[in-house]
């Protein structure tokens, strides 16, 4: 796990080879990434260098080095140092003696290396331990010239490291099972000042000190739950806003900084503490705290969250603060991911935003979390969604649960796209997650992708300054339509040429996507495709299924084929021109057909996508009861667990047999290479959920049938090679058995559970 940014003294020594030198190592930083940019404008790794002595001091011939085998490695230009003064040297690798700016030919390890300071002499004055540094952290003497050193995260490079405080905590944020009294330390002795409502401290706020005592605070009243985010529900399409029906869990939030002579001397620092007697295991998922003023999200005038000075009750759908874009409209946050045993995921400053369209007016919010360098951390680096190799996000959205057109189920999109996840088209994971904002619980929220140039690069590789989106006026994407407007695609001359400027293949897959969930709301809206710049080819993002999954005899052939002047919506004759026209292609046709039959043959097979519903229905399920006692939504536990099998079961059980019906009669087909009645007797046979699937190797087993006493669980490769195998196992009725595989590489196992009472044999799929 990254290391957190609890903060820890090295208070030993170094070791000086030679005593009283006048010219030290002061302070360094390994991991520049926001702290100073060099004259090319890049955070380059840096070393500042002080005088002690009273005389200024020329270093023509010093050296410096990270290697001691090499300790000659950078040699010092004609300059001199000043008395009592600093030198800044980037450590970049550039080497450059002839500009404004020195830099070293080599750079410096943030996993931790020393730094050698040879004389003209060619002797050792000084070096410094090595040390592990993270984002921003810069590892300096205490007090200029001092033999005490500290990592920091308030680095002070080219200036006295007196002028930045730091703060030393007892207790690092996180889960507690019993109450305790929280110690704070000033390193320069400073006042310190704190706040427990989210406010940024200052000398106006609480003076710590002593301790603080932190307790248990679920039974205190409910506060900012309490503010409406809604008008009244007549006035809205989504879930309005209600106060919670009981009162909710609470955190300890606090934010401190330190102060002198009426200047802010330390950073803010901010912290969650979560005590409970029950905490450990509480929660079978992540949680995010949301930490910032108040009046950033609920005051009338300034306020994110709320109707405010911008709702209009004569256009209630559309209006609101909620509905306010771009920059004047973000405000400052502080977000800390959890585990979910309560270990600091990562912790920051960062920039929040209300997202989505007509979803902005339901009572819950989606969130949109930017890292800014402003900020203090240009990205949040670290695996916000397990299913992906992407440890650096610029962005990422909070969805919410109440964005599908009606039913209460919160995991229409997020099956969607998850059943699709094998086809050839750009989709979003998730990860649900806990959210409190301000220490109070705020329910499930789910992690997203941002679909954005960024989404483009860590998915495919591709700078995102070579990535475009089709936006209104487009002029590749308009050059196109009107060649197809100009051109008939019933000539495959014209065909082959529409085919260098779209991914074939992906546009196929998306539009089966969307044409089997029948997405109401498309292809007049939720449309996303991009190529790479100057020539790539256009492909497809599937974004936002919510309106999917409504009548399973839906005929979306029809729907998606309409030419009709007079609509505009949710298929206007320009969003369905492009499968339109190709539909006049014979081998665009038998490509369709043929795809979309291997597709319900294999992807869209009901017992593969009722295992996935089940899945994440498993994950959402622990936490729907807490959910529901916040938000009165959905309605239940037994209306969400109705919602899903008449929704979303019985629409998979369904959907396959009318598409094949849809598709028979719209291509005037006698023969469809599918045959749906087969596949009805595999929806029941799911009687152990595994869950989540696709996983990184870490997952767990649901009984949800009968219990299963004495077994014997094997898990082989594709080639038959036993892998994991254990005896004597239990798994009661309705109850887990968690495996860890993360030691296997990426690849599709088999796992057998065999007892005298119960057999069931199930793939996983592994990626990390």
């Amino acid at each position: 796990m990254k290391k957190t940014l609890i903060i820890f003294l090295f208070l030993f020594l170094s070791n000086i080879y030679v005593k009283g030198q006048s010219v030290l190592i002061n302070e360094f930083m390994a991991k520049n990434e926001t702290t100073i940019q060099d004259e090319d404008g890049d955070f380059s790794d840096w070393i500042e260098f002080y005088n002690t002595s009273n005389s200024p001091i020329s270093l023509l011939n010093y050296s410096l080095s990270d290697d001691n085998n090499n300790l000659n490695k950078w040699i010092f230009p004609e300059i001199t140092i000043l008395p009592h003064s600093y030198l800044l040297i980037f450590a970049s690798n550039k080497d450059r003696l002839d500009t404004t700016e020195l830099h070293t030919n080599f750079k410096i390890s943030s996993s931790g290396e020393k730094l050698y300071l040879l004389n003209d002499l060619g002797t050792i004055i000084d070096q410094t331990n090595s040390v592990n540094l993270s984002d921003d952290e810069s590892y300096g003497r205490i007090h200029d010239g001092d033999t005490s050193w500290i990592v920091t995260n308030t680095p002070t490079p080219n200036s006295s490291n007196v002028t930045s405080n730091q703060l030393i905590f007892s207790n690092p944020e996180g889960f507690y099972t019993t109450p305790f009294s929280l110690i704070i330390n000033s390193l320069f002795d400073d006042t310190i000042y704190y706040t427990l409502n989210g406010d940024i401290p200052t000398e106006n706020s609480n003076i710590f000190t002593d301790s603080l005592f932190i307790n248990n605070k679920n039974s205190q009243p409910n506060i900012i739950s309490e503010i409406p985010t809604t008008p009244e529900q007549h006035l809205i399409s989504y879930k309005a806003w209600e106060s919670p029906s009981e009162i909710i869990d609470k955190a300890t939030i606090l934010r401190c900084a330190s102060y002198r002579n009426g200047q802010r001397t330390s950073k803010i620092y901010t912290k969650t503490f979560f005590v409970d007697d029950e905490i450990i295991g509480k929660y079978t998922l992540p949680i995010i705290s949301l930490i910032t003023e108040e009046e950033n999200l609920f005051n009338p005038d300034s306020g994110i969250f709320v109707p405010g000075i911008n709702f209009d009750i004569n256009n209630p759908e559309w209006t609101g603060n909620y509905f306010m874009h771009g920059d004047n409209w973000e405000r400052d946050i502080h977000i800390e991911y959890f585990e979910k045993d309560g270990n600091l995921g990562f912790s920051q400053d960062a920039g929040i935003r209300i997202q989505g369209g007509k979803t902005r007016q339901a009572s819950q919010k989606s969130l949109r979390l930017y890292a800014r360098n402003e900020y203090g951390k240009k990205y949040f680096d670290y695996r916000l969604l397990p299913q992906k190799q992407v440890n650096k996000y610029k962005r990422f959205i909070l969805r919410t649960t109440m964005g599908a057109w009606g039913g209460q189920t919160i995991i229409k999109d997020a099956l969607a796209q998850n059943i699709s996840s094998s086809l050839n088209l750009d989709y979003q994971d998730f990860q649900p997650v806990i959210v409190y904002i301000n220490g109070e619980y705020w329910g499930i929220q789910t992690i997203r992708d941002r679909i954005d140039e960024r989404y483009i690069e860590y998915t495919h590789n591709i700078d995102k300054d070579s990535v475009e989106f089709k936006e209104w006026g487009n002029i590749a994407y308009e050059n196109l339509i009107e060649f197809i407007e100009n051109n008939s695609l019933e000539y495959n001359s014209n065909y082959e040429y529409v085919k260098t400027q779209i991914d074939i293949e992906n546009y196929i897959d998306y539009t089966i996507a969307e044409l089997f969930f029948a997405n109401y709301d498309w292809p007049a809206n939720n449309m996303k495709l991009w190529r790479k710049i100057p020539d790539g080819k256009w492909r497809w993002v599937l974004y936002d299924l919510d309106a999917g999954f409504g009548n399973e005899s839906y005929n979306m052939f029809d729907h998606s084929t309409k030419n009709d002047s007079s609509v505009t919506w949710p298929n206007s004759p320009s969003s369905t021109f492009l499968f339109r026209n190709l539909l006049k292609n014979e081998t665009f046709q038998s490509l369709f057909i043929n795809r979309y039959a291997d597709i319900l043959n294999n992807d869209f097979d009901i017992a593969i996508m009722t295992n996935k519903l089940d899945s994440i229905k498993e994950l959402y399920n622990p936490e729907i009861t807490k959910h529901i006692g916040r938000w009165n939504y959905p309605n239940s536990f037994n209306s969400w667990e109705e919602a899903i099998n008449d929704d979303l079961l019985s629409f998979l059980q369904k959907r396959p047999c009318a598409v094949r019906d849809n598709i028979m009669t719209f291509f005037n087909l006698t023969n469809f290479d599918f045959v749906c009645n087969s596949n009805i007797n595999k929806v029941n046979n799911n009687n152990l959920i595994l869950a989540p699937n696709p996983n990184n190797g870490n997952f767990f087993l649901f009984n949800n049938y009968l219990d299963i006493v004495n077994a014997t669980i094997i898990i082989i490769n594709i080639n038959g090679q036993i892998l994991y195998k254990e005896d004597n196992v239990d798994i009661m009725k309705n109850e887990r058995k968690y495996l860890d595989l993360s030691n296997l590489s990426n690849n599709v196992y088999i796992l057998q559970i065999i007892s005298d009472n119960y057999s069931e044999q199930k793939k996983i799929i592994i990626t990390k």
